[in-house]
């Protein structure tokens, strides 16, 4: 939209839509990032515990959601980052960067 009287954008009114798919993409984020460090604590439970042993469709299931996890929370802020879900968005990377950095230290440690 444009203002009539000065030319410019008017950036004083978003689109309820637009707003409404950035809280969407928010909340996913959140929701994959969660996802991201969970899979990571699952990760050191599988690494370092000798009495945690899982059949290995449990293990497929709980490692499915690393990749899931880092790789679409960022997909999600993107779609997330330029509306009311912003917050929600940076909150899911937040944890889905908490669980990379566990995991590239689990490498370190168990290597």
């Amino acid at each position: 939209m444009t203002g009539r009287k000065s030319g410019h954008l008017d950036v004083g009114r978003s689109n309820p839509h637009e707003d409404s798919k950035s809280e969407r993409a928010g909340t996913l984020a959140v929701v994959l990032g969660a996802l991201a460090l969970a899979a990571t604590v699952f990760t050191y439970a599988l690494s370092l515990s000798e009495s945690f042993n899982p059949p290995g469709w449990v293990r497929a299931v709980g490692l499915v959601w690393l990749p899931i996890g880092f790789f679409g929370t960022g997909f999600a802020y993107a779609a997330a980052r330029k509306g009311a879900g912003r917050r929600r968005g940076a909150l899911g990377l937040v944890l889905a960067g908490v669980g990379f950095a566990a995991f590239v230290v689990l490498l370190f440690i168990a290597g």
